[in-house]
């Protein structure tokens, strides 16, 4: 891209399901004790495949949700005038009791449980890994130059704090045996200047782990 011929430039951020086997109030964040099972791990990332209120019934979805800005051409010449980000997920309610929780929409929802029988106090581990930049062609945008905002609904926070792609790999929460982990997060691009033209993607890649 020039200055001499601005053009539109396009972010897409893929947010892909990683699931394995596996009167006044304060904001809090959102968490569920859930009935002890044998060992079990469960991750959504946008869509995902639970039937409400029942983590029994948890299972793969190989859906992955995108995350898109468009700039347009009077934001390409002012640096740091931030663009909201929006997604195709239109999952706004909780899995766990139904309560409209990731509002209003253009937010990801994430939902995550670690299960176990076990009498240890050990707990699993959230953690997004990206590529370090965003591409388009030969043409790449750093991956830090998305962030995003941990938000709930009403009185309850986001498990999740707000936060950037500030590297590769980022650990973003733990979550507690036994319980239903909640966040909400609203993505930007923080617009640092001018770039490339050019339509440019790149995928985060969220996973629970337990040891």
């Amino acid at each position: 891209m020039t200055l001499r011929r601005p053009s539109f430039a396009q972010l897409r951020l893929a947010a892909c399901l990683v699931a394995a086997f596996g009167a006044l109030m304060p904001a809090h964040a959102y968490t569920v004790g859930i009935a002890s099972a044998s060992r079990s791990l469960y991750l959504q990332v946008g869509a995902g495949n639970m039937a409400q209120g029942n983590p029994n019934s948890a299972g793969n979805n190989s859906t992955q949700n995108n995350v898109t800005a468009t700039v347009p051409v009077a934001a390409l010449f002012t640096s740091g005038a931030a663009q909201t980000m929006n997604t195709d997920s239109t999952v706004m309610n909780s899995p766990i009791d139904g309560a409209a929780y990731c509002t209003p929409a253009g937010k990801v929802y994430v939902g995550s449980f670690f299960r176990t029988t076990g009498s240890s106090n050990n707990s699993a581990t959230l953690t997004v890994s990206t590529p370090a930049n965003l591409s388009s062609g030969s043409a790449t945008i750093p991956f830090s130059t998305i962030s995003w905002t941990g938000t709930g609904s009403g009185q309850y926070d986001s498990e999740i704090p707000s936060g950037s792609f500030s590297s590769t790999l980022l650990t973003l929460v733990s979550v507690a045996k036994n319980t239903w982990s909640e966040s909400c997060l609203l993505f930007t691009y923080t617009n640092p200047g001018m770039v490339p033209s050019g339509t440019f993607t790149g995928t985060a890649t969220y996973t629970l782990t337990a040891p």
